[in-house]
């Protein structure tokens, strides 16, 4: 899967400008140059909302999983096997997504595949509610799952891509918020629409968004940094001078283009000596906190439904056909308001404190706050531990979120994305299995998996010693640009 391509790059700088009569030389100009003549205006955000309802549909679509078992354990008789395979189906193929779209975005960009995606992702959906049968349910759930891998990691590398260095958190900041709040919406559309409509309106309506996202995409044009980075002249040009247009700035001409070959979409760059310590340290960090986030996403609703306070002491759990009921949704939807609130913590954190100092922190908070699961003091303390950590998690998040197009250029920035992602996502379809497994014996033995994953993440957090916080994104890499040289 290296994607070995002949690739143009784009460069701006001093060049004659064929068209002027007087021969001038044009200011030289690279593509961060241009970024900041671009500013951050309606062209920005235009594309940022955009991929903010791609963001949430994705996000809506895991959570749905998560509410609707009770009921279709109820409603199909599902055996504890087939509830295992159906919560761990999304998450598993969401890791399967993000490696096999990761690279071929960089292949052929992130606008058309976030397209591809969506279309099936929609049409997968509304299968879904209309399942008549678990089986045809749990594979339109799997295509889902895949359509998810290849869009959220792909939104936010385009997201991130838009903008010239002082504003770089801004997209992704904004897709992470909206991505939390989206799993407050579903808890809040799971309240208003699963008991009085049943689970099929629900996500019917939980699906809407991908709609909007399709509409307003087909207005956006195509990450300008990857058409530059893939040496689409044409293509790259009319982006920019969209973006320049909508934001109401003059478009600067006399762009001058240079040629050479490299590849694009190669997984074995991310192991390269430049990349390798922080690419494990990245998936370590990932893994343990994305396997903390949904491991409590799907034990949620399980503890909050038999009233499970902590894990020591804990017996075995009968499972029973029970739907959630109001009040429960309710102190769902009020753990899960963790996250966007948490998320604005930690864009402020890497806006002032840089990457490193946060990481750490959040993560030995998580690490402490997971411990004290083990122990029940009463049921609204164990509720306010879920909440808490559901908070620095979250925020641990977009640390990392922040880091990966910073450290990856764009060459590989998505092939990073989705590698990462997949280890992540294998982490969460773990989480899952073993949540539905375990927690039928005990809540003691879930509690300290998640001990154990939050020690693993803290640990990389721990170790993690680069800081990119003032890094300007790059299109290629270095060595591959010294090495091939000019081919124009």
């Amino acid at each position: 899967m290296t994607g070995i391509e002949e690739t143009r790059a784009m460069n701006y700088g001093a060049t004659e400008d064929n068209n002027n009569d007087e021969g001038e030389a044009s200011e030289e100009k690279h593509l961060e140059e241009v970024y900041e003549e671009l500013g951050l205006g309606k062209a920005q955000y235009l594309t940022w909302s955009a991929l903010s309802f791609v963001a949430f549909s994705d996000v809506s679509e895991l959570i749905i999983l998560a509410i609707l078992i009770p009921t279709l354990r109820c409603e199909w008789k599902l055996s504890l096997a087939f509830e295992v395979a159906l919560g761990c189906s999304v998450f598993i193929f969401y890791a399967v997504g993000g490696v096999l779209f990761g690279s071929l975005s960089d292949r052929i960009g992130r606008r058309k595949v976030i397209l591809i995606a969506s279309s099936i992702m929609l049409v997968s959906s509304f299968l879904s509610a209309a399942s008549v049968n678990k089986w045809m349910f749990l594979l339109t759930r799997v295509v889902v799952g895949l359509c998810i891998g290849a869009n959220f990691p792909t939104a936010l590398v385009f997201s991130s891509e838009i903008t010239s260095a002082k504003y770089k958190e801004y997209g992704v900041f904004t897709l992470i918020i909206v991505a939390n709040i989206a799993m407050l919406v579903t808890t809040v559309e799971a309240l208003i629409f699963l008991n009085p409509f049943g689970w099929r309106v629900f996500i019917i309506i939980a699906t809407l968004p991908i709609l909007i996202a399709m509409i307003l995409l087909v207005l956006v044009p195509e990450s300008p940094r990857y058409l530059v980075a893939s040496g689409q002249e044409k293509e790259a040009k009319k982006a920019l001078r969209r973006y320049f247009e909508w934001n109401d700035k003059p478009y600067p001409e006399n762009l001058k283009i240079r040629t050479f070959t490299c590849e694009r979409g190669n997984y074995a760059d991310l192991l390269k000596p430049q990349f390798k310590k922080e690419t494990i340290l990245l998936c370590i960090m990932y893994a343990g906190n994305i396997f903390l986030i949904f491991g409590l996403i799907v034990y949620l609703p399980l503890a909050i439904s038999n009233n499970i306070c902590g894990g020591v002491g804990s017996g075995s759990i009968k499972r029973t056909c029970k739907t959630l009921t109001r009040g429960e949704l309710l102190d769902m939807t009020f753990i899960t308001a963790a996250g966007a609130l948490s998320v604005i913590l930690g864009f402020f954190a890497a806006r002032k404190l840089g990457r490193v100092c946060p990481i750490r922190t959040f993560g030995i908070i998580v690490f402490l706050l997971t411990v004290s699961l083990l122990v029940c003091i009463n049921m609204n303390v164990t509720k306010a531990a879920f909440f808490f950590i559901k908070f620095f998690t979250s925020a641990f998040n977009i640390i990392i979120w922040f880091i990966i197009p910073e450290l990856y250029p764009t060459v590989i920035r998505n092939t990073a994305t989705g590698a990462i992602n997949c280890w992540g996502k294998s982490a969460g379809a773990l989480s899952t299995f073993l949540v539905y497994c375990l927690y039928s014996f005990s809540p003691l033995y879930v509690i300290i998996v998640f001990v154990i994953a939050s020690l693993v993440s803290t640990v990389g957090g721990i170790l993690w010693s680069k800081e990119t916080k003032d890094v300007t994104y790059q299109e290629f890499i270095e060595d591959e640009v010294h090495d091939h040289g000019d081919a124009s």
